[in-house]
This record gives structure tokens, sequence and C-alpha cells, in this order.
């Protein structure tokens, strides 16, 4: 017994696919536009600072330069003269202690390029928290109010101090914020594809699934997951799957019960014409019991073709060739083959296999006196090519041949034998083991038939 549904008021709720793509459009296009804004709005205040027409590091390294040709007396002068808001430059009798990270200390080489002197002179370019005594910034959440510190020894043992705030990036670094707010658009747009592609990942997994499917009429299930609207479709879909396979394996056992039960009174009806006096009456009534025994025999080979996937196992296509080549030759038939001296090995069925070859060699022969077979290796894939020298198929029934119960007309009647199946069950089993088949004219008359096997480890059709 099962257990009893949740209400659909106690379930929580779950936006729809529409909604969801809805809201990773609308929420992307918020971001960027909040990130254009802070922007802009840093842009402006860049402008509007002077530190923003010299560069930071050139102002810092000038600085230097200025305070170690005045005489101290003087130096305090200049540091008044060239400090701001963001700008708060000192002189220290003793060393601050900071050191530079790993990650500023591209900008310490940089400072101790553009001052030059000594190459033992203190350099240190840290983040630091407002607070003194000044201490490194160790924590992502220390990041906030936090500002630059540069420490440089000048000549004569004293130490110059400059606390920059503000934007850094802007102020030290040189990085326009405009670069920083597109490099950021750039990956909010990245998250949003990620984004989609979670969503819809579940609609590719089921078309893959469908046209799996499709081929080898194994069930493919997809996990359910994803928007509402989405689960809905890939349950549907999986019950589907499971319903056509119980449906054709049901017709499967159908057609080989009648087909038993039709083998057994055909042979109580030979029996019998066996024991009559033999006549015109009775040849046709054998003729006819031929007719329905092959009829029988394909109808159920094409049933059991719906479940002739490749298997796994590897085939050599060269020796299935032999076999079927000796066999007819034993028979008395006009065959050749050519191409099978070399193992070519393909992933399938082996009986399958054969009967593909059983198929096209007897058509070949029976509609076109003689069947030339020859394989050849088209590196990913193999191809088995069997021609004859009948009327050919013309262009327009290449695609209708391939249809059950289907008969040219009139080289290929229903009185030359044949149920129309033979090519039907070559192409079901063909695309079952990723493959093809193709039709195309012989040179100087007739048809050939080309089946397209792919090898082992090579993508399947």
């Amino acid at each position: 017994m099962s257990a009893p549904s949740e209400p659909a008021s106690a379930r929580p709720r779950r936006f729809g696919l529409a909604a969801r793509l809805a809201l990773i459009v609308v929420g992307g296009l918020l971001a960027v536009q909040v990130l254009m804004l802070l922007a802009y709005v840093a842009e402006r205040e860049r402008a509007a600072a002077p530190s923003a027409f010299v560069p930071a590091m050139q102002r810092v390294a000038a600085l230097v330069q200025l305070l170690e040709r005045l005489p101290p007396g003087e130096r305090d002068l200049a540091l008044r003269a060239v400090a701001t808001s963001g700008f708060q430059p000192a002189i220290r009798t003793e060393r601050p202690e900071i050191e530079s990270p790993r990650l500023l200390r591209f900008a310490e080489r940089r400072l101790r390029q553009l001052i030059g002197g000594p190459s033992d002179r203190f350099i240190a370019v840290a983040l630091t928290g407002s607070s003194r005594p000044l201490r490194p910034v160790d924590r992502l959440r220390d990041l906030r109010g936090a500002n630059l510190t540069v420490a440089i020894g000048l000549a004569g043992g004293d130490y110059l101090e400059i606390v920059a705030g503000g934007d850094i990036t802007v102020r030290f670094l040189g990085l326009p914020v405009g670069l920083v707010a597109g490099i950021l658009g750039f990956l909010v747009a990245l998250l949003a594809l990620l984004a989609v592609r979670r969503e819809t990942r579940p609609l590719s997994d089921l078309a893959g699934a469908v046209e799996r499917f499709g081929v080898q009429l194994q069930p493919s299930h997809v996990k359910e997951r994803g928007a509402p609207d989405v689960r809905l479709v890939v349950r549907a879909v999986n019950a589907m799957q499971d319903r056509i396979v119980e449906l054709v394996r049901m017709r499967t056992l159908v057609l080989g019960a009648i087909s038993h039960d039709l083998r057994t009174y055909l042979t109580r009806l030979r029996l019998r014409l066996e024991l009559m006096p033999p006549g015109d009456q009775v040849e046709k009534a054998q003729a006819d019991l031929d007719g329905m025994q092959a009829l029988v025999d394909d109808a159920l080979a094409f049933a059991r073709a719906s479940f002739s996937p490749a298997s796994g196992e590897t085939v050599d296509l060269a020796a299935l060739a032999r076999a079927e080549w000796e066999a007819r030759r034993a028979q008395g038939a006009a065959v050749t083959l050519t191409g099978a001296e070399a193992p070519l090995v393909v992933e399938g069925n082996r009986g399958a296999l054969a009967r593909v070859l059983a198929n096209l060699v007897g058509n070949a022969i029976t509609y076109g006196t003689c069947a030339d077979i020859s394989l050849h290796d088209r590196g990913n894939a193999a191809e088995l090519v069997v021609e004859d020298r009948g009327p050919g198929i013309p262009a327009g029934e290449r695609e209708t041949v391939f249809e059950p119960f289907y008969r040219l007309e009139p080289s290929r009647n229903r009185d030359s034998g044949g149920a129309g199946l033979g090519l039907t069950i070559v192409r079901q089993i063909a695309e079952g083991h990723g493959g093809g088949v193709t039709i195309d004219d012989r040179p100087g008359g007739g048809a050939r038939l080309i089946v397209r096997l792919p090898k082992p480890g090579a993508p399947k059709a």
C-alpha cells in the first residue's frame, strides 16, 4: 500500500523553467547595472580627486626624492603640501612594523625601481587597519575600511610612512574602475550562463536519451531534476519508454507464438501433400506453403530485429562474410568476395550481423543473378558492400524499399519470393548498431547496397 501523497499546500513552491530563466536574466541585468553605477560613481570621484592626475607610485617616488634633497627642517612643509584626505604622509624615526605580502610585492619592486638609490633600502607596501598601531590585514572581513600603507627608508635614518585610503585600485594600482566593472560584469554573465546551462541540462539529457531509445529500443531513463515542469516531462518520457518497450516485447512474444503454431500447421499440410498423388494442384499448394513459410520466417525475424542492438561483443565482419560466401558457393550461387583477407572487427550482435549479410546477399542473388561482396576499412568505420547485376533500384524508391512489406514492381514482385521485410530488417539492425545503410547505383548497371558500422571505440551515428 502506497503512502499518502503530501498535500499540494504543504509542498514547497518551485519556480517553473520560464520563471527561473527570467530570474536569471533579470538578476544578471540588475547586477551589471549596479556594477556600472558603482563604476560611474567611482570614476566621478576619481576625476574630482587631486591625486587622479598623478599616478600614485610616481607620486610616492617623487616625494621620497624631494624629501632626501631638503634639509630636515623643511620636510614637514613638503609633507603638508602634498597631503590630502586620501594621501597622508608622515616622517617616523622608528621603522614601521609592516612587511610586504606576496600579492603586493610587485608594487614594492616598482617603487624600488622608480626611487633608485641603494638596493637594500627598506620599502614595504601592505594593507593595514585604520587604528594605531598599524596592523596588517590578515582576515577577509577586515578589508572593509582598510588602508594601503607604504613605508620607505630615507637617507639619514628616518622613515616615510604614507597611509592611502579610499579606492585602492584607482589611487595606487592605476586600474580604471570601468575595467574592474567590466570584468565583474563578464563574471556575472558567465555565472548567468552557467545557471541557464544547469536549468536546461535535463532537457539535453532527455534529448540524448530519446535519441538512444529510438535506435536501440532499450530504456534510457533520465534523472528527474530541475524545474517542476521539466521534471514532469522527464517523468513522462521515462514512463513512455517503459510502455513502448513492453508493447514491442509483447508484439515479439505474440508473433513468436503465432509463428510457432503456424509452423505446426504448415508441417501438417506438407505431410498431407506428400501423401497426395503428384499433380499441378499439389505443386501450386506446395508453392503456397513455401510462400507462407517465408512470410512467417521474415515476420519473426522483423520482430526480433527490434531487439538486436549491439551487445558489446567484438565481431569479425570478414569471418562472417567468408562464412556467407562459402555457404552460397556450396549452393551453386554466383558469389564473389574481396577485402576479407584481414580481420575487420566491429562491435555488435553476431547473429544479427549474419542476418544482414544473408539478407543482402540473398536479395542480390534473387533479383540481380549474382552477389559481389566487398569489405572496406574506413578508419573509424567498417563498410560492407553488396552489389548485383540486376535492374537496380530507382532513386525515387531508395527510401521506400526500407518500409515493411514493400516490393518493387515488376522486378521484385510477390512471385519472385520474399515478404518485403529483408531490407527493413537490414536497416533496423544497422541502425541498432550505431550505423546505417545506403543504396547506390553500380557502375555498368545494378544496385549497390552499403552498410556502414562503427568500429570499437568509434562514435556511433
